[in-house]
């Protein structure tokens, strides 16, 4: 499978946010590809191009095993263990779901890293458009899992794929998510 999302020049993530992704996948096969690419010792501190981890992904979407779900689980993964403000606990609903674009852009520094227009739809209904670099089903999992974290205990919900649009693994210039609640 070809990775098709656009590059990023003289973008940098910050090592956290790039060390959560990888710490996620790693195998040798993901551990040789960041080796190969020289990310493979990352300092939460630091920040490193995006286009490396960009050819991570593309090397990782050239192995048939590795499953849309397996991202999906990663992005879960990555918002269940997110480190937020304690104020983030006490904040209005709405804050908590829309909470994705503000960690975008504060992991990334130099130049466009992409990101998301997020609007309320209705009371419970939230449109996530995002343009990022990263993957469209690890993107899923973020949303999924700030509506797993943040969603009152026992709350039915669904992430959704925009069917009206193209996605960006499909060659479109964004992809679109639905978060609905009941």
């Amino acid at each position: 499978m070809h990775y098709p999302y656009r590059y990023a020049p003289g973008v940098e993530v910050l090592g956290a946010a790039a060390s959560a992704i990888f710490n996620h996948l790693l195998g040798d096969e993901v551990m040789e590809s960041l080796r190969k690419h020289g990310v493979d010792q990352l300092q939460p501190d630091q920040w490193y191009p995006v286009d490396k981890f960009i050819e991570v992904f593309t090397d990782w979407f050239k192995n048939p095993s590795n499953t849309s779900n397996q991202l999906v689980s990663v992005g879960m993964a990555i918002i269940n263990n997110a480190v937020l403000p304690p104020e983030m606990e006490t904040a209005p609903l709405e804050q908590k779901l829309f909470l994705l674009g503000a960690l975008h852009q504060i992991n990334h520094r130099n130049g466009d890293p992409g990101g998301y227009q997020i609007e309320q739809v209705s009371e419970k209904h939230i449109k996530y458009t995002t343009n990022t670099p990263y993957p469209d089903d690890m993107i899923y999992g973020y949303i999924y899992g700030v509506a797993r974290r943040f969603l009152p205990r026992g709350t039915h919900f669904t992430v959704s794929y925009d069917d009206t649009a193209r996605r960006q693994h499909e060659g479109g210039t964004h992809t679109i998510y639905h978060l609905k609640w009941d």
